[in-house]
């Protein structure tokens, strides 16, 4: 029997015989392909990338580095999750919110407190901060008058709009987005009324504007925290939130905290005034010599300033009650032993204390690392090495750390309790002189690193605008 098939059929079947050796390879493409979720892509990707704001405290160029809290936990999540990262950094915030909608990064640090809005995904907090208003001390109105209003982060606080504005009277335009220092700047030329910002950012530039104040908006503090694009897949987010909860629960985050913002829980306005002014009329008379025993002992010069004010504030002649003397304020048995003749000379002064200080710090166990350890050095310099190694016993007996200094200076003031003190090596010490000591010498040193900063080098982050933005060709990450 003989069939006769129509054209049509035909060319089906050559059609059919003909795909199928294509879908036979796509086939077996499709097999040996596997599906990869955020956090597989980044390890194959080898990187985490991460758009991050340019701003003292958080991230900032400072002594031939970048510094700030944001800064050390993102080495420490590297270090923690095996990977490298990729930073962008960020002046106008508005940028970096962008860049993470677009899915041109893998997260965000904004370093504000976080929005209400579901736009995206809020990790774990790793701080947390009030928002409020800061303005001139000499307004004293809770509703500003006119529409010279700026928002440090108009994403985050644009809620505060709506609460400063009276209903149906005045309208609140929010005017850009500056860092801190820029709208504090102008809050004291006069361009701007006030400005919405976290208490985390006022604090940080608190010393450099005195003459401006911070009212909260918010009754509790909110969090701040990584910020990621919203997705179903939360394989990165996890990995994140999991690696910020350890460090929460060894402590870390209370030693970052501590490193980038426990300067700023003290401020005396005097004291800050009187400082300023005697760096502009004292310590040109002594500069060089600070910044020969820098170069002698390896320790910065802008430290033993500090230290020497914290001392006698600059003078030469100062003299205390117990015997030590000169800017320094050198005892006579450490000027015997750094071998100066005239206590009262202040290039003998600088040179015996700065030698003492540095010796201090180079006999501290190696595992001690910086800052702690220069924290530790200035209060065996005020207190003696003996009674900071018994206060480091106590505070390794009472279950803390040893080598971290804001353990320590929490059981320094025990040597001088009955029940603590007959049971040290060294005795009896005014334990909380040497807490007090640290704290106002990590304020000058602060002031004198904005006065007298020295040149960055390079960043390994780049600035936000050389990523691919919204409207542009892009290759997202996620």
């Amino acid at each position: 029997m003989v069939f006769f098939w129509s054209n049509p059929i035909r060319n089906s079947l050559r059609l059919g015989l003909f795909a199928l050796p294509v879908l036979l390879v796509l086939w077996l493409l499709l097999q040996g392909l596997q599906w990869r979720n955020h956090w597989d892509r980044v390890l194959a990707r080898g990187s985490l990338v991460v758009a991050v704001r340019e701003s003292e405290g958080v991230y900032w160029p400072e002594d031939q580095r970048y510094v700030g809290l944001e800064h050390d936990l993102l080495e420490q999540l590297a270090d923690d999750l095996g990977v490298n990262v990729q930073l962008f950094s960020v002046t106008d915030t508005a940028d970096l919110y962008r860049a993470l909608a677009s899915g041109a990064v893998d997260l965000a640090l904004p370093g504000t407190t976080l929005t209400d809005a579901h736009q995206f995904i809020s990790g774990t907090p790793y701080l947390s901060s009030r928002v409020g208003l800061v303005r001139a001390m000499g307004a004293r109105d809770a509703t500003p008058q006119t529409n010279r209003v700026a928002l440090l982060d108009p994403f985050a606080h644009d809620w505060v709009l709506a609460q400063l504005s009276q209903s149906g009277t005045t309208r609140l335009s929010p005017q850009g987005s500056e860092s801190a220092a820029e709208l504090m700047t102008r809050i004291e030329l006069g361009e701007l009324e006030m400005a919405v910002m976290d208490r985390r950012d006022f604090l940080v530039q608190r010393p450099f504007f005195p003459n401006q104040w911070f009212s909260p908006l918010s009754d509790q503090p909110r969090p701040i925290g990584p910020l990621f694009r919203n997705q179903s897949d939360h394989s990165l987010i996890d990995k994140v939130n999991q690696a910020i909860q350890q460090m929460s629960e060894d402590g870390q985050l209370n030693r970052l905290q501590d490193r980038h913002l426990g300067h700023t829980a003290d401020f005396d306005y005097v004291g800050n005034v009187t400082f300023e002014r005697h760096m502009r009329t004292r310590l040109p008379n002594f500069e060089d010599s600070f910044r020969a025993q820098a170069d002698a002992t390896g320790l910065d010069w802008r430290l033993l300033a500090s230290v020497a004010y914290q001392e006698s504030h600059w003078r030469a002649n100062a003299v205390s009650p117990t015997g030590v003397r000169g800017i320094m304020m050198v005892t006579l048995q450490t000027a015997r032993d750094m071998g100066i003749s005239n206590r009262l000379d202040p290039d003998q002064s600088i040179e015996a204390g700065s030698r003492f200080l540095a010796g201090i710090k180079d006999r501290l166990p190696t595992r001690i690392v910086e800052p702690d350890r220069t924290w530790m050095a200035l209060a065996a310099y005020n207190v003696g090495p003996g009674h900071l190694e018994d206060a480091r016993r106590i505070t390794e007996n009472q279950g803390g750390d040893p080598d971290s200094w804001i353990d320590v200076r929490q059981h320094l003031p025990k040597l001088a309790l009955k029940a603590w003190y007959p049971w040290t090596e060294h005795g009896y010490a005014r334990g909380h002189e040497p807490v007090v000591y640290v704290a106002n010498i990590r304020r000058y040193y602060n002031l004198m690193r904005r006065a007298y900063p020295q040149a960055a080098e390079h960043s390994t982050g780049q600035p936000l605008n050389t990523l691919p933005m919204p409207g542009l060709p892009v290759e997202p990450v996620f």
